[in-house]
């Protein structure tokens, strides 16, 4: 199985429990919470905690969430029901591959982002794609920090291919700084940088900075997430309807107009979250 075909779950059928299953529904689990391990984006904004709440109104069911980096081994453990993690995340494939869980969905992407100083001396803002800004950057000799994550790598890769290959020397500083460092390091230099959203955005609550998200505006920037319900017969005692109910809300309309709609606080004025149930074959969200 290839990572990509993670991207297009074809011709392979889904529970169908109606537009997101009552609690009268779901008999044999119908007092038992739906437990959800979900990495940290989602519950740092926010996002997540407004979907339960919906999901709870509508549906009667409870959702427990655990959040963090070891999400599948906690499913392997049998301590969770539905996991929700980036689609890229490295234990996707092997959860699935090995039988422990059933074909992922697509459900939601959140996004990465330039970062760089209040007053912009390369213009980015004004940048109508990604590549773009990055080749103002390369144009204005404007430090650049590539901030060390594979994710962020592959992406400042892509943008400088797509610049035309522009010369680095002098701006595109290598480093081997990530996270909250690279930030220090970009603001030091009067520079930019990639990062997550979210991330960015919790540093800048704890750390005081003047450095600002730029731009935002390009599909490129997004990185979608994938649920995976937990496989009973793998997992004994997995509470596979509530997680097929909860996946189902998922992906309905109203939740995906949901995700569309939500705003992180403390970045009110971008769309940070984006619906990703079409990316699902047809039957997926029916």
């Amino acid at each position: 199985m290839k990572t990509f075909i993670l991207w297009c779950a074809v011709g392979l059928a889904v529970m169908r429990l109606g537009p997101f299953a009552s609690a009268d529904t779901l008999t044999t689990h119908q007092n038992k919470p739906v437990r959800l391990a979900i990495v940290f984006a989602p519950v740092m904004s926010g996002l997540i905690s407004d979907l339960i709440d919906d999901f709870r109104k509508q549906s009667g069911l409870e959702v427990e969430t655990v959040a963090g980096m070891d999400i599948y081994e906690r499913a392997r453990a049998g301590d969770a029901d539905i996991v929700i993690s980036h689609c890229g995340f490295s234990e996707v494939e092997r959860f699935v591959e090995d039988g422990y869980g059933r074909w992922p969905r697509l459900v939601f992407a959140n996004q990465m982002v330039l970062i760089g100083p209040p007053d912009d001396p390369a213009h980015i803002q004004q940048a109508k794609s990604a590549i773009e800004a990055f080749r103002r950057l390369a144009e204005t000799k404007s430090a650049f920090i590539p901030n060390a994550l594979p994710v962020v790598m592959n992406l400042a890769d892509y943008l400088w291919e797509g610049a035309g290959r522009p010369y680095k020397e002098g701006w595109y500083l290598n480093s081997t700084e990530s996270k909250g460092r690279a930030i220090q390091l970009a603001e030091e230099k009067g520079g930019y940088v990639i990062w997550g959203a979210e991330p960015f955005l919790q540093f800048v609550q704890k750390h005081s900075t003047k450095m600002r998200i730029l731009f935002a505006s390009d599909p490129i920037l997004q990185r979608v997430m994938c649920s995976v319900v937990v496989d009973p017969g793998k997992v004994p005692g997995a509470n596979a309807e509530g997680a097929s109910a909860f996946e189902k809300y998922l992906l309905s309309p109203r939740a995906q107009a949901r995700v569309a709609a939500f705003r992180t606080p403390g970045a009110s004025t971008l769309q940070l979250w984006w619906p990703a149930a079409l990316h699902n074959d047809s039957g997926a969200a029916q």
